[in-house]
């Protein structure tokens, strides 16, 4: 009967002898010359975000052709038609903006008379709002050193820090005049007995004598006509 060979044969598998410390060092000096992933070396990978510079200033590029910047009334409605206001009562003036690509930072708003050629400020340094309103009381102005006077005015609306006579550019808000208003003060009171009423009883008929005087006058000089050429005719044929 043969017999299997035992396991501690020939054949078995040698394993290599087992490292010592002097194998050990060089092969960590061998890993220390390449550089680590987590060294502190310069990452030259594109960083997600951009931080701007504090000292740029940014620049608003605006197409040329575009109109400058406008007011359009809403309060009174152009449709209102002509407007009159009351010296002393509060006035109240709203409007939209149209084409208007820059925002101002503050608008000024005055009222320019025609007869004095003055200009009274409503509002001065106003915050800008897409709709934007102001009311506007006369009544300090209706006892300034220049008050208020029965006269013709322009709305003006321009941007605080341009002025008023500033050149309109694309985009930007330009100077507006385009509103126009009267205002007027009431006439003083008038006692009873000195108001004559021209379509009372008393101015009747006094105008009543006015016709019958002119009526007279124009009988008068028809009765002298007619004897004067009664008496040339007589004259003649006698």
């Amino acid at each position: 009967m043969a017999v299997a060979p035992s396991s501690s044969s020939a054949d078995a598998i040698t394993l290599p002898p087992a490292p010592t410390k002097s194998d050990s060092q060089t092969s960590g000096s061998q890993e220390s010359e390449f550089p680590s992933s987590t060294s502190g070396s310069k990452d030259d990978s594109p960083s997600g975000s951009q931080t701007a510079d504090s000292n740029s200033t940014s620049t608003i590029e605006i197409d040329p052709r575009l109109p400058a910047g406008g007011v359009q009334m809403i309060t009174p409605a152009p449709t209102a038609g002509p407007q009159y206001y009351k010296i002393g009562d509060k006035i109240t003036f709203g409007w939209n903006y149209t084409s208007l690509s820059v925002t101002p930072t503050a608008i000024d708003i005055m009222a320019s008379c025609t007869e004095n050629h003055k200009l009274y400020t409503i509002a001065q340094n106003r915050s800008v709002e897409s709709s934007q309103a102001i009311t506007w009381d006369t009544q300090p102005e209706a006892s300034a050193n220049t008050p208020l006077v029965m006269a013709k005015y322009t709305l003006l609306v321009y941007d605080a820090a341009k002025g008023v006579s500033a050149t309109p550019s694309p985009g930007y808000l330009g100077s507006y005049d385009q509103f126009t208003f009267g205002m007027y003060s009431p006439k003083p009171y008038t006692p009873a007995p000195a108001y004559q009423c021209a379509s009372c009883s008393g101015a009747a008929s006094q105008h009543a004598n006015l016709e019958r005087q002119a009526l007279g006058f124009m009988f008068g000089m028809v009765v002298i006509t007619v004897t004067s050429f009664t008496w040339f005719v007589s004259g003649v044929l006698f």
